[in-house]
């Protein structure tokens, strides 16, 4: 189960400020600007997860709010015992090596993009450093 916590990628014991920091950095990598020249799909996959982080935000940022969702929340735990109970049992032989494919965070994605787009941003600024430096 997706939390509004996994969506900001911070832990349910989080400080306001940490929660407020990771939404921004969410809602600045997922802005429209950064998306303008992308596929509409992806595109449209960028304005759901704004949907989805503000929403997050809305609900972790005004206390009460944030209570009642906790509240509403299975404990970890209570949701960890609840899905060993539905899966089925393994043994030490099933393990990633032996053919299980673990599967990604929905939002790995996102974080590659994000990555890459701050890796290309610096090479495009050194190289424009290197040439104002030969320039003058």
């Amino acid at each position: 189960m997706l939390t509004y916590y996994d969506v900001l990628g911070v832990e349910p014991t989080a400080e306001l400020e940490t929660i407020r920091r990771a939404w921004r950095l969410k809602v600045r990598l997922l802005h429209p600007d950064h998306h303008r020249d992308s596929p509409s799909d992806v595109r449209a996959e960028a304005a759901r997860e704004t949907a989805l982080v503000n929403t997050a935000w809305e609900t972790l940022r005004d206390p009460d709010k944030r209570h009642e969702y906790d509240a509403r929340l299975p404990r970890r735990g209570e949701a960890e015992f609840e899905r060993e109970a539905t899966e089925p049992a393994s043994d030490a032989r099933s393990s990633p090596a032996a053919g299980q494919v673990r599967s990604a965070s929905p939002y790995l994605y996102l974080n590659v993009a994000s990555l890459l787009i701050v890796v290309v941003a610096l090479a495009c600024l050194l190289a424009g450093a290197v040439l104002l430096s030969r320039l003058t």
